[in-house]
């Protein structure tokens, strides 16, 4: 709670402060009044419906206290107070520079530094992705699955102290974004054994022109409301925007539009592209692996992407790609009755989803392993 206080914005606290004061102040001046207007019923009745709303005012500030002091998680699209607040309080602190030689660079999340060089007994594992690798929601870093993954290579005695495992994901990025970190790392002579490309289904989006009509809805929807309650407080905001995702059209048909990109020229730039990667992946003597992560909302007997996984990992075949799909173990657990997600209202993997795709990607870990010369 006082992590969290300590985040809440001066001018929040003031006003929060100041209303408070107001609240408190109130019932004894209602009270007063209906003293003072005992014989006149009109006007106690005036009264009565002012310690009403007093109850009303108070019941939602309590609410509005619990989401600025307890309530500390995010959303799907990172558009809320409570939301940004959370990446202030759990992701800032653990975010660190990656500088190029030109001076532009990148930051990523870890709790240790992206190897500046890779002794000649181990190997490096480079994981790339977007914000299911980055991990949103989780609070700890070192709950994500490739954090998860390099404690677990350390404490087998077969793999201790032979791997590397390094993260650089950004929420929002996609396998252009990936090709673009690796081409600067390998210009700059990093060496990378294996460079892993954690695949959400959403990832194709950058290949589609309609890709466009999505984004300028969510663009619209980060706009600060004007009105203060919208824009300052957590409850209310975290309501304003709940109300206006259910009102876009392509946020509610969002995973109807995702299918459908996997059909036509934008699954065959997508597919081009990863070709492109692997072929820059073996030119530096690596090795390149997708792993493919499903979306968590829906992975019940009848989970609608099953053929696009299938899709997916057939391309990866028949270009000699490494490929490991996470739907099968997910699928299982999510039968078996585990929440896989942050919460109802963000569909990132939780940290049991983290721990899951750690164990599948150890079990797994020989295609992971086996470079491509």
């Amino acid at each position: 709670m006082w992590t969290l206080f300590l985040h809440l914005p001066d001018r929040y606290l003031i006003g929060m402060g100041l209303w408070l004061g107001a609240l408190l102040f109130a019932p004894r001046w209602l009270l007063k009044l209906r003293w003072r207007f005992r014989e006149q019923p009109q006007r106690r009745r005036a009264v009565h419906a002012g310690l009403s709303a007093w109850f009303v005012f108070g019941v939602l500030t309590a609410i509005e206290l619990g989401f600025a002091l307890l309530y500390d998680t995010t959303d799907s699209f990172d558009m809320t107070n409570v939301s940004h607040r959370w990446f202030e309080v759990h992701v800032a602190p653990d975010l660190k520079p990656l500088a190029f030689k030109d001076g532009s660079g990148i930051e990523y999340r870890d709790d240790r530094e992206f190897p500046s060089s890779v002794d000649a007994v181990r190997k490096h594992l480079c994981f790339l992705g977007d914000s299911f690798t980055f991990g949103h929601g989780v609070p700890h870093v070192s709950d994500r699955f490739s954090n998860q993954l390099q404690n677990r290579l350390d404490s087998q005695p077969k793999t201790a102290s032979k791997y590397i495992v390094s993260n650089l994901s950004k929420p929002g990025s996609d396998l252009l974004w990936g090709e673009a970190v690796l081409t600067r790392l390998y210009a700059e002579h990093q060496r990378i054994d294996t460079a892993v490309y954690v695949l959400c289904l959403n990832d194709i989006e950058m290949f589609h022109d309609r890709r466009m009509d999505f984004n300028n809805e969510l663009a619209a929807l980060r706009n600060r409301p004007s009105f203060f309650l919208w824009r300052d407080s957590y409850f209310f905001n975290w309501s304003y925007y709940r109300v206006s995702l259910l009102s876009q059209s392509n946020v509610r048909n969002y995973y109807d539009f995702v299918r459908d990109f996997y059909a036509g020229p934008a699954w065959t730039r997508f597919e081009e592209t990863l070709l492109r990667v692997d072929q820059l992946v073996a030119q530096h003597d690596s090795n390149f692996v997708v792993v493919i992560f499903p979306f968590l909302h829906n992975l019940g007997d009848q989970y609608p992407f099953a053929d696009i996984h299938h899709q997916i990992a057939t391309a990866c075949d028949q270009h000699s790609i490494g490929c490991v799909d996470l739907l099968p173990r997910l699928q299982a657990a999510a039968r078996d009755g585990k929440r896989l997600t942050v919460n109802p209202f963000d569909a990132h993997p939780n940290e049991l989803a983290h721990r899951i795709v750690a164990d599948e990607l150890l079990r797994q870990f020989g295609q992971i392993d086996s470079a491509k010369k």
